[in-house]
């Protein structure tokens, strides 16, 4: 077929390269080489907090706070008695305080990484020094955010239960009234629920709104002001107030000098999103694989910021563009109001550094994207495909996004595999030939046998990329001999089908209108013209656009009202539908399955079905994800856990 002929010519020029299959990978030193480096350094600066508060607290004096000149109860020679908040007179009060204590000082690093975590513009600095070698924050940011904010959460509400049984069984809970550490105590504990629950709990992130989620993170402020002065005796204001100095100065910094303005940005509805294309503004710098940003459009609303991953403008460098999924109330407000492209103010705060910076760290990259998800990969593919292998398993049921991207003229490696599982069942419009690496299967796939497939199939001489298990939905000898079964009509319904996908007909006939600058709500020739050019992804030329025209206008008067506009709709749906049922029977006689489109590296070798086969080098290998989708996260971590692979995830269900 025509397709394997092509990817032919790729897999010979793959045939010159060189792969170290002599190479042995490197020897791991110890179950310690599997943990991220940061976790290992907490974990040691937790350590070293319990042995000090331990000695510190529980120590003889002078080096700790046992003491024989307390009234100890119970037949104890010593007890503490400091100062009356951490008075501990018996066993069991020893024991409330050594849970309190030993949980106070676990959080203190943790308080670190929390504001650190959140100091996104250091650690996009960070990124691009050698620091990121030492402490690879930038890339894992918002995993140790959300694993050091759950356990901060669990120990604080600890440290506070214990705290109140202790000063319950001495009959002193006025303490909670009557000092600045029971004040700040019962203000951090009733505000950590609050703060940590909705963004931990999937019952809770269900049921309440992003925008209302992260309001209620804010309170962290006044949770983190209350802990300075929670224990003024061990100079805790010091401590926590140093964290919050820096994670300040960077909120500020990001506000006043990394967001800026893009005064024309440009808004195109598709499907179930909304792409927004944009000229950089002065001193933004995309850098690496792209990263992310916080956007604020502020005529949907002025306070309300939201994260997405930007990627470069596959024909202009001085543009960028992100692409916005229906997800919530605020995104689907933005796709409700672009009726048409416009152009519009927008407010850009980033770039930050994403998870997809990994990419660099290895050879050969499959990137695994599902919906939207593709953004990240985009961006990856652009910077990296010219010295990696850039592979893309793109999973996508939104038609309109699948057509874009490819009409838009995205980068892809040639040199790699670009495999595309399309689930939604509109016809797809191109409006060039697709490049003939690119493959588009119906369904979804199994992601571990098609990863395995792809190593091999990439790696190892005489293994190929068995497809025969999916239907190919995208074929060019069909579309080219389907294509002449088609008529002008057909052509343009199918279009039409297209922008009912997105807009609805009153938005498309306003467009219009809008577009025929006529006093009256009629649509001129200059009109229908100026709107195929904007939103229709085929061209049509001036002889064709004249025949469409002269077809609607019923009346000869140059202009098509809104009664004509309806009838030629339905003129289209009814008299094209006959070409159009002729389009797909000659679509599904010529259906053919993977196994036509199959990629090899050599043609005259046969491949394999056993997947079990341990994948040679997978440290030459990395799994990129970005997308929401919870099964595929799972077969991912179970491809990379299986097979040694790393894997980075990208993704903003926060």
């Amino acid at each position: 077929m025509h397709a394997a002929r092509a990817v032919s010519g790729m897999a010979q020029r793959k045939a010159g390269q060189v792969f170290p299959w002599n190479q042995e990978p490197p020897k791991k030193n110890g179950a310690i080489a599997d943990i991220p480096f940061i976790f290992v350094v907490v974990g040691f600066c937790m350590a070293i907090c319990v042995v000090f508060i331990a000695i510190t607290s529980f120590a003889p004096e002078p080096i700790g706070l046992l003491s024989k000149n307390c009234p100890c109860e119970g037949g104890l020679e010593r007890c503490i008695c400091p100062r009356p908040t951490v008075e501990a007179l018996t066993t069991w009060q020893m024991i409330c305080l050594a849970n309190s204590r030993v949980t106070a000082y676990l959080s203190y690093p943790l308080f670190l990484i929390l504001c650190l975590s959140m100091s996104r513009n250091l650690l996009a600095y960070l990124q691009h020094t050698f620091m990121v070698e030492c402490l690879p924050l930038p890339t894992s940011a918002h995993h140790l955010h959300f694993w050091s904010g759950t356990l901060v959460g669990i120990f604080v509400i600890w440290h506070g239960i214990f705290h109140l049984i202790r000063w319950g069984v001495q009959g002193n809970l006025r303490f909670l009234v009557s000092t600045p550490t029971g004040i700040t105590g019962w203000i951090c504990l009733v505000l950590t629920p609050i703060i940590v629950w909705p963004m931990k709990l999937q019952a809770l992130r269900k049921r309440i709104g992003y925008e209302t989620r992260k309001r209620m993170h804010y309170a962290s402020w006044i949770w983190m002001g209350a802990l300075c002065f929670h224990a003024p005796q061990r100079n805790i204001f010091w401590i926590v107030g140093s964290f919050l100095v820096v994670y300040w100065v960077d909120w500020f910094f990001g506000l006043f000098v990394a967001t800026r303005m893009a005064p024309s940005a440009r808004f195109v509805k598709l499907e179930s999103a909304v792409m927004i294309r944009l000229r950089k503004p002065l001193g933004f710098q995309l850098k690496g694989s792209g990263g992310y940003c916080y956007l604020n459009i502020p005529w949907i609303t002025k306070m309300e910021w939201h994260a997405f991953s930007a990627f470069k403008d596959p024909v202009d460098d001085d543009f960028i563009c992100f692409c916005v999924a229906v997800a919530g109330d605020w995104t689907k407000k933005l796709h409700d109001q672009v009726q048409q492209p416009i152009y519009r103010r927008i407010w850009i705060n980033g770039p930050y550094p994403s998870p997809f910076e990994t990419a660099s760290d290895t050879d050969n990259i499959i990137s695994v994207a599902s919906g939207i998800g593709i953004t990240p990969a985009l961006s990856a593919i652009k910077s990296l495909a010219y010295h990696r292998k850039m592979h893309l398993v793109w999973m996508v049921r939104d038609a309109s996004l699948l057509e874009f991207m490819f009409n838009f003229g995205i980068v892809i490696d040639d040199d790699a595999f670009t495999i595309i599982f399309y689930t939604g069942q509109r016809e797809l419009v191109f409006r060039r030939p697709l490049p003939f690496n690119v493959l588009i299967f119906k369904g979804r796939p199994d992601l571990d046998s098609l990863i395995v497939s792809m190593v091999k199939a990439s790696t190892e001489p005489g293994e190929y990329l068995d497809m025969s298990r999916y239907e190919a939905i995208h074929d060019h000898h069909v579309e080219v001999e389907a294509e002449a079964a088609t008529t002008l009509e057909h052509e343009f319904y199918k279009e039409v089908i297209r922008l009912l996908s997105i807009y609805s007909v009153d938005e498309i006939f306003r467009a219009a209108v809008h577009r025929s600058n006529l006093s009256s709500q009629s649509i001129s020739y200059e009109g229908l013209q100026a709107l195929i050019k904007d939103i229709f992804i085929r061209k049509f030329s001036d002889d064709q656009l004249k025949e469409i025209f002269d077809r609607a206008d019923e009346a000869k008067d140059g202009v098509i009202s809104r009664k004509e506009f309806d009838s030629f709709m339905h003129y289209l749906e009814d008299n094209a539908k006959k070409h159009y049922d002729q389009y797909r029977r000659i679509k599904k006689n010529s259906k053919v399955r993977g196994s036509s489109v199959s990629m090899t590296l050599d043609s005259d070798i046969g491949g394999t079905d056993d997947d079990t086969i341990k994948i040679a080098r997978p440290d030459r290998w990395r799994l990129l994800y970005c997308g929401g989708s919870a099964p595929v996260v799972a077969a991912l971590e179970k491809v990379s856990d299986e097979h040694d692979i790393p894997l980075s995830l990208e993704s903003f269900e926060w």
